[in-house]
Formats: C-alpha cells, sequence, structure tokens
C-alpha cells in the first residue's frame, strides 16, 4: 500500500459514497486510476465493503457501553457465536489482561442495558462474571483507516 492508496482510503473514509472522479481530482490521478487501486484494495480485503455511520442516539439507542466478561476458556467459541447473535453488540474481541472477551455495544435505556447484560449475556453458559461501563460522551469516533 502506497501514499496513493493511503490517500483514496482517507477520501472514502470522510465520504463512501463519494466518486471516483472526485478522489481522482483530489490525488491528481484519473478516476481509471482511482477505480483500479479501490478494486485491488478490495481484491486484498483491505477495504471490506462500504457502509453507513449511523447516529446511535438519533437512531433511539442512546446508551453505549462496554462489557468485559470473565469465561471459562473451554467454552470461549460458543459463548463468542452466542454473543454475536445479539444485535445489540458492534464490537467483539477476545483481549488479554484481566479479561477474556471485552464487547462494545448500544442500548435503547438502562431498561434495556440491564436485559442485554443480566438475561442474556449472563445467562449464556461459561460466563463466570462480566463488569460493565457505560460511556458519558464520546469524544472522537472515526471509522477504522490507515493513514
Amino acid at each position: 500500500m502506497d501514499e496513493l492508496d493511503r490517500d483514496i482510503l482517507r477520501e472514502l473514509r470522510e465520504d463512501a459514497r463519494i466518486s471516483f472522479r472526485e478522489i481522482a481530482l483530489k490525488t491528481n490521478v484519473s478516476s481509471q486510476t482511482v477505480s483500479d487501486r479501490i478494486q485491488k484494495l478490495m481484491e486484498k480485503g483491505v477495504i471490506k465493503g462500504f457502509t453507513v455511520v449511523i447516529d446511535q442516539n438519533a437512531a433511539g439507542y442512546p446508551i453505549t457501553f462496554t462489557v468485559e466478561l470473565d469465561v471459562d476458556v473451554r467454552n470461549m467459541k460458543q459463548i463468542l457465536n452466542s454473543l454475536c447473535e445479539y444485535p445489540e453488540l458492534y464490537q467483539i474481541s477476545v483481549i488479554t489482561g484481566d479479561h477474556d472477551i471485552l464487547a462494545l455495544g448500544v442500548a435503547r435505556d438502562i431498561t434495556h442495558l440491564y436485559e442485554i447484560i443480566e438475561e442474556k449475556i449472563s445467562n449464556i453458559e461459561g460466563v463466570k462474571a462480566t463488569k460493565t461501563s457505560i460511556s458519558l460522551r464520546t469524544v472522537k469516533e472515526v471509522p477504522k483507516c490507515v493513514g
């Protein structure tokens, strides 16, 4: 990946609907070059897809939270599969440190958050303990991007 690829990714991160022509004008290359580069980035798996960024608050999910899980690692695969079934969780990672899994999610309200943690996650076989934190304010939120 070179500087042109990084420039193209930056433009797409700002607006995934931007035209190849507009990217070409901003990067001083032809539209065909932009098209070819994006195609190669997709083939290499650098670009996984194009998506929309949703304002969770406006969509009715104003609570953003993290939950750290201590689990019986013998049940790790089943626990991860179960967590992936919950649409409220938008990122699930196996982590190092004091806990085994970190999940990020959104909830409609405190009652909904309680249901997610106590009635769903805590009832998964092999989950030994959870530690939940609520985000008070998001300071920075951007799509992941190299460069």
